[in-house]
């Protein structure tokens, strides 16, 4: 995760089932995944030591770059720090950062890494308080340090003062518990000698050797959740070996090109999946500001974990909650907290997410809905609009409807709609789950579209009272809109679907470009989709009431607006429109999440602004705002 990624890819030729005898995963084997639902990531290792700066690898002058060749390849350990120098260098460098000396620190720090803390039980028993069917970990991320006793590198956890298997520890503790485990494994190797795409076949050996381990020597392991790298390894090879320990294990699509053998699913980082129901996939999203242990900082609001698994149970996916351990190995407080509120979540309301598929009906910008049997469960997402949800018409008779989370709705049908009516006030943020019994089965109806609205701010121009990077699309303001001139396509956005019809930027703008900041901006939102975790505004940190306003150059009116906040760490704001060269607001609100405000009346205005009138630790990010 990080620095080198292959998405994973569908194949358009049907996959092999077996391997010489030896059968490799099928649908049927996804069955306790799909009704699991959700599972928690770890990432863990020496990087841990030096939180944020944990990717901050650079390229050797006059080699090479490390994605393509180890950067053992031409260093010994005699350039690594020695204990007294590493304990003095580690911390500025993970505070400042320096290029002279990162590969000789990084490489070191295995030789203070010493977890003490670590309770593999506790770590389990906290996914199973959770609610999580399963957990993956970080064997070997691309840094290429190993959490296990490998036989075939001194580049492990028995090279450290600490000197315990952590893969032992955490597998037994998980099968005690009846938690399954999946083994994250980079193929990326930054720190194996053998590790050169130009002679793969010294490396795969060895990944196949190191995987041979992870797979034989810990009990029941359900798959191995690949990533990074270049190297194209001989899937037969790896996929007989790996099924015939664990037959149809499960693997992702990140093994360097189109999976061959069996099942595979895919893996949307940092963003909801699109509704998708004839391959398995999985998010796999950070609960804090990284993949691995960055301070404790940016924690998601438990709100916004609870959208994030709900976004993902809708479009008929996982989620993988990632939590980067600290370098004591000890769970912080603020990270557990959420994962036992997605479990009290879970407790109560887990009929609407465990053992349901994506659908009837498919995401929109109201939320979406999950189904099992001849029950739908609405999950309505956004504020409660104007007490009314109206939907198209379900091919089937609702028998009955009631509130898991409480109030009284009443169900209508016409030949138009299905209409649902409820107090405002019995609204539950961040999910309202209405459960409707049919008379028949609900499995049994095609997916149905809702209603997507396209935002009136394309095009519009964006102004910040302060950006953290004005350069780059994390931190500059105007990263939060879309553009018609953006290559690609618009990704999942509020929750609405898009799958292999993707919406795409069709609509003619109504402004004129100048070349030159067309130019700039299509550089600033490369191919990052709006609406991912890379892509926002955050203001400067002394900006303590910072505020983005977008102009859409014309008057328009609307009657809803639309903002994403990555963190949930927003609380207060207000909505204001510009008349006569003044603000005035038309929204007061206390904090949000993926928040759409249904307003009362519309609002007519040509700029529109968002301003923040305070915020817990750091500056939010604001991923989208946009007027409908």
């Amino acid at each position: 995760m990080g620095c080198v990624l292959v998405a994973g890819v569908a194949m358009a030729a049907p996959k092999k089932t077996e391997i010489d005898g030896v059968r490799c995963a099928s649908e049927k084997d996804y069955k306790w995944w799909r009704d699991a639902r959700f599972g928690i990531f770890i990432h863990w290792g020496p990087g841990a030591l030096i939180r944020g700066n944990a990717f901050s690898w650079p390229n050797v002058p006059g080699r090479r770059p490390w994605h393509e060749l180890g950067y053992m390849a031409d260093h010994t350990h005699a350039d690594e720090m020695s204990l007294e120098d590493i304990k003095k260098n580690y911390k500025y460098y993970r505070e400042k950062g320096y290029r002279d000396k990162q590969v000789q620190i990084f490489n070191s720090l295995y030789k203070i890494f010493n977890p003490t803390k670590f309770n593999a039980d506790a770590v389990a028993q906290m996914a199973v308080d959770a609610g999580a069917g399963y957990i993956v970990l970080t064997t070997k991320h691309h840094d290429g340090f190993c959490m296990w006793d490998s036989a075939y590198t001194d580049h492990d956890i028995m090279s450290t003062p600490f000197k315990r298997d952590i893969c032992k520890e955490l597998a037994d503790a998980c099968h005690k518990r009846g938690i399954r485990i999946l083994w994250y494994y980079s193929i990326l190797d930054m720190y194996e000698a053998t590790y050169d795409t130009k002679n793969i076949q010294p490396y795969e050996d060895y990944v196949y050797n190191q995987v041979k381990e992870l797979m034989s020597k810990y009990g029941s392991i359900e798959g191995i959740w690949w990533d990074g790298g270049s190297i194209k390894l001989d899937q037969k090879r790896i996929y007989k070996m790996i099924n015939s320990y664990h037959p149809g294990a499960l693997t992702n699509g990140r093994i360097g090109g189109p999976v061959k053998y069996g099942v595979s699913f895919s893996t949307p980082e940092q963003r909801t999946g699109a509704f998708q129901m004839d391959r398995p996939w999985e998010t796999c999203a950070v609960i804090g500001g990284g993949w691995f242990w960055s301070g404790g900082k940016y924690v998601k609001s438990i709100e916004t974990c609870l959208r994030m698994l709900v976004n993902c149970a809708i479009g008929d996916g996982n989620l993988l909650l990632d939590f980067g351990m600290p370098p004591d190995g000890e769970i912080i407080p603020k990270v557990k907290k959420n994962y036992l509120a997605i479990g009290d979540f879970l407790k109560k309301y887990g009929e609407s997410i465990y053992k349901t598929r994506g659908g009837p009906y498919k995401p929109g910008n109201w939320g979406g809905s999950t189904r099992h049997g001849k029950t739908v469960y609405l999950h309505i997402m956004q504020r409660w609009p104007i007490g009314e949800l109206r939907l198209p018409p379900l091919p089937a008779k609702v028998l009955s409807c009631e509130a898991l989370t409480g109030g009284n709705p009443v169900c209508r049908q016409t030949d138009k709609n299905l209409i649902i009516t409820m107090d405002p006030k019995e609204h539950v943020s961040p999910d309202t789950i209405i459960k409707l019994t049919l008379d028949s089965d609900a499995m049994a109806i095609e997916p149905i579209t809702t209603r997507i609205d396209e935002p009136l701010t394309l095009d519009a121009r964006v102004k910040a009272s302060s950006p953290d990077r004005p350069r780059g699309k994390r931190g500059s303001p105007e990263t939060v809109i879309q553009y018609s001139f953006e290559t690609g396509k618009i990704k999942k956005a509020f929750g609405e679907e898009s799958s292999d019809a993707e919406i795409k930027v069709s609509h003619k703008s109504h402004r004129k470009w100048d070349p030159k900041e067309k130019e700039r901006i299509r550089k600033m939102v490369s191919r990052t989709h709006r609406g991912h975790f890379w892509r926002y505004w955050q203001a400067d940190r002394d900006d303590k009431q910072p505020w983005i306003a977008v102009d859409m150059g014309r008057e328009v009116t609307f009657q809803k607006v639309g903002i994403k906040n990555n963190f949930g760490i927003i609380q207060g704001f207000e909505l204001q429109a510009e008349k006569d060269g003044k603000w005035e607001t038309f929204y007061k609100g206390e904090s949000f999440e993926d928040l759409f405000v249904h307003l009362k009346k519309p609002v007519t205005a040509r700029r529109v602004r968002l301003l923040i009138l305070g915020y817990e630790d750091a500056p939010p990010q604001i991923s989208m705002f946009d007027v409908f």
